[in-house]
């Protein structure tokens, strides 16, 4: 785990350390919804347009047709696997460094989670800020599922001097409310934890990160903490990726059920496709790819046996590589947090 900065961070002493965010606390469970565009419509749009356009290449669907209420239900399942290495690697770390890590959050702060998850990471991030004494923190977590987020925000203990609540949008609407909402605010600490930027193909993983950088205000002391996985045992990612319990297949294959309820027909035969995944050994990357067992149609477009479709990619960037993208976004890397073999 690495935090970034764009420069010019302010010392806990100076100006932004006293500042109180103008964020109000709430006692409950408080869910905003942040989202410029419903979900639903997005994403039937998008699909739309996969339908329309195939042009010789594998079809690929929108990645966060995964990331539904019952998709993140089986994700929280894959995340308690013993060979999913990526969360057990990344609790070892949080519980080794999780002083440091809440040593940098100062009175007044505001935390956002992207794609937050489970919250069982986190958990052990503000249990830490709560133990150092530090007041008036607010806490968000950020995801496209709401009654997802109402569940795990529920499950959080109560905090004395911490605010939890949670935003409902992407990404990017993530961005555009801190934006908004920056000048009411005191330092902001963005999360982006389970090495969820390997997910980005490299183009889209700069685009992100300058989006993260753009969204920290160097004058305020905002910083970034994100997890990369540098794993370069094949053996090991693939078996992260695919359990004798088929736990991940039936995560995979939801987003096609998925789609077919975004759509209200049925888009996908869901009999008609296995998923298989894929190992791309020159650049280190597990595919997320689906192989018709029979000829099937797709909208209009027709696949016969064994062609693919392609749903994301689960990239382990090079540590180098990962300096150079953190420095083509202008961030700074302040600290970094590695496991024992220096692989994430």
């Amino acid at each position: 785990m690495v935090r970034l900065d764009t420069g010019s961070r302010l010392s806990p002493s100076i100006g932004a350390g006293d500042q109180t965010s103008n964020v109000p606390i709430v006692d409950s469970v408080n869910i905003l919804d942040i989202r410029q565009t419903e979900d639903e419509v997005s994403l039937r749009g998008r699909i739309q347009q996969m339908l329309l356009k195939r042009d010789g290449k594998a079809m690929q669907i929108p990645f966060e047709l995964l990331y539904n209420a019952k998709g993140l239900q089986l994700f929280e399942q894959i995340t308690c696997l013993e060979d999913y290495y990526l969360t057990n690697t990344e609790l070892d770390l949080l519980q080794k460094s999780v002083n440091r890590i809440a040593h940098g959050i100062r009175d007044g702060s505001t935390i956002v989670e992207l794609g937050s998850g489970n919250l069982r990471k986190v958990d052990l991030l503000l249990k830490e800020i709560e133990k150092s004494g530090k007041r008036n923190v607010h806490y968000y977590a950020l995801d496209l599922d709401r009654a997802e987020l109402s569940r795990t925000l529920a499950n959080l203990p109560s905090y004395q001097n911490i605010c939890c609540q949670g935003l409902w949008g992407s990404y990017d609407d993530g961005f555009r409310w801190l934006k908004s909402m920056g000048n009411h605010m005191g330092p902001i600490t963005i999360l982006f934890l389970g090495s969820s930027i390997g997910n980005f193909l490299r183009p889209d993983c700069r685009s992100f990160l300058q989006n993260i950088s753009r969204a920290l205000r160097p004058d305020q002391g905002d910083d970034f903490i994100v997890a990369f996985d540098h794993c370069r045992d094949l053996s090991k990612i693939w078996k992260a990726y695919h359990d004798p319990n088929g736990v991940h297949e039936r995560f995979i294959l939801n987003a096609l059920r998925n789609a077919n309820s975004v759509m209200g027909y049925e888009v996908f035969d869901l009999h008609a496709w296995n998923y298989v995944g894929e190992i791309d050994r020159k650049n280190t990357c597990h595919k997320l790819i689906y192989v018709s067992n029979r000829d099937t149609i797709v909208g209009n477009q027709s696949f016969k046996k064994g062609d693919r479709l392609l749903l994301g990619h689960n990239i382990k960037y090079p540590r180098s590589e990962a300096l150079r993208i953190f420095s083509n976004a202008e961030l700074i890397p302040l600290e970094r947090w590695d496991n024992a073999a220096q692989d994430y």
